[in-house]
């Protein structure tokens, strides 16, 4: 099988093609990325590819052969145009290189969220990704999920921070809204299940970990994870904006861009309301928060 990882050098794309390489001694993985010869893996079934989702004339020449492709950008780094224009037509761009090089599947990690919801910027387009790719004429698997932890992770880097850096925690409204964070290695379970799992048509899966809860209790139960004392004074009245502020004064700088994006994210519930992923991926059982920490 050839496979084609659009994204290669982020967090999840990255920590995807080291556990496709160990985990299977045949596939031929191409990493797509704007800097994919910048990573430093090597490995003879590895192609590395740059490429410009946005401009580049060459997608539908790597795609060739690929029987399977995962999708895992976002456009929330880039300052050549609002990230939600850039993503849609990053989306079609490469929607209509997949159809010509005839790709069987796509395999896309979204966000939760209802649709019924008054969605934040960062989520809606998320969905509309989804909607676009499912436009063209591959079967697409499209994973949406809330928090993924796991070293690397810039929203769990974002709760990390929170905890370590301030011994009394502000918290805001958005503390309250209910999440389903699930572990690096439950998510990469199922992006790598999904490559050979037989489907009849498309699908949208919720994916997350065993547990919902508010935002307020995930620091709460990661700082006593990490034997620390932090003190939470809950105030409603603090904006989002100045949520995302905050992120300015100690989150590192590659972060806080595409953080204070999703921040705004905060205020929408993510959590799994079907069992779909429990019907197609029955062997896979996500692992508890404090089993994920790191």
């Amino acid at each position: 099988m050839k496979i084609a990882i659009i994204g290669a050098s982020g967090y999840i794309g990255s920590n995807l093609i080291k556990r496709l390489l160990i985990d299977n001694s045949r596939d031929k993985i191409v990493a797509v990325s704007t800097h994919a010869t910048g990573m430093a893996l090597e490995d003879d079934r590895l192609e590395k590819v740059d490429c410009d989702i946005l401009t580049s004339t060459d997608i539908q020449k790597i795609l060739q052969g690929c029987d399977v492709v995962y999708y895992l950008i976002h456009m929330m780094a880039q300052n050549k145009m609002d990230f939600v224009k850039a993503e849609a037509i990053a989306a079609r761009h490469f929607v209509q290189a997949a159809n010509a090089a005839q790709v069987k599947r796509i395999i896309y990690l979204g966000g939760l969220g209802n649709d019924q919801d008054h969605l934040s910027r960062h989520l809606a387009s998320r969905h509309h990704t989804g909607e676009i790719l499912r436009s063209g004429s591959a079967q697409v698997i499209e994973f949406r999920a809330s928090m993924v932890i796991g070293d690397g992770s810039i929203s769990y880097d974002i709760i990390k921070r929170l905890v370590h850096k301030l011994p009394i925690l502000t918290i805001p409204k958005w503390s309250k809204t209910m999440t389903q964070p699930i572990g690096l290695s439950d998510t990469l379970d199922y992006l790598l299940a999904a490559k050979s799992v037989p489907l009849d048509h498309s699908e949208i899966v919720e994916i997350g970990g065993p547990e919902q809860m508010s935002y307020r209790n995930l620091m709460e139960r990661y700082a006593k994870w990490e034997h620390k004392k932090a003190v939470f004074i809950y105030l409603p009245i603090i904006p989002v904006g100045i949520s995302a502020w905050w992120l300015n004064l100690f989150t590192p700088k590659k972060h806080a861009k595409v953080g204070r994006v999703m921040v705004e994210s905060l205020v929408n519930p993510m959590v799994v309301t079907t069992k779909r992923a429990t019907e197609l991926f029955p062997q896979i059982k996500p692992k508890l928060l404090e089993d994920v920490f790191v």
